[in-house]
């Protein structure tokens, strides 16, 4: 007798989550202007979202890749291509880091010196 014959595939299915969903990291605020929704004047935040194929709720393969930033008050967002992006992320780091450490006026205009 041969052993798959006494095993049942419907007592032990195989089973496999997939999914698809974004993270969204904020990279920090970058310019002081006014919303277009709200009508607030703000720093607006940098952001940058990746699109995920997840297997079991761990993201495994990026398929897609959004910039934008975004008004702090009402989440109003504005797309942003990727050069525009480079080019604002150092400045949002350094304004992250400014806020985070609570850096002195001197040390965060040398730093921007350098930007």
């Amino acid at each position: 007798m041969a052993w798959w014959r006494g095993f049942n595939m419907y007592l032990c299915p195989m089973i496999f989550v997939f999914g698809y969903h974004p993270i969204t990291r904020q990279i920090g605020p970058v310019e002081e202007r006014e919303c277009a929704n709200c009508h607030n004047s703000k720093h607006w935040l940098l952001h940058k979202r990746t699109y995920f194929i997840s297997l079991f709720f761990i993201p495994l393969i990026p398929t897609r890749i959004e910039y934008f930033s975004s008004c702090p008050i009402c989440n109003f967002r504005e797309e942003l291509v990727r050069e525009d992006f480079k080019s604002q992320e150092p400045l949002a780091r350094l304004n992250r880091e400014a806020v985070e450490r609570d850096m002195t006026d001197e040390e965060y205009n040398q730093r921007l010196e350098k930007l």
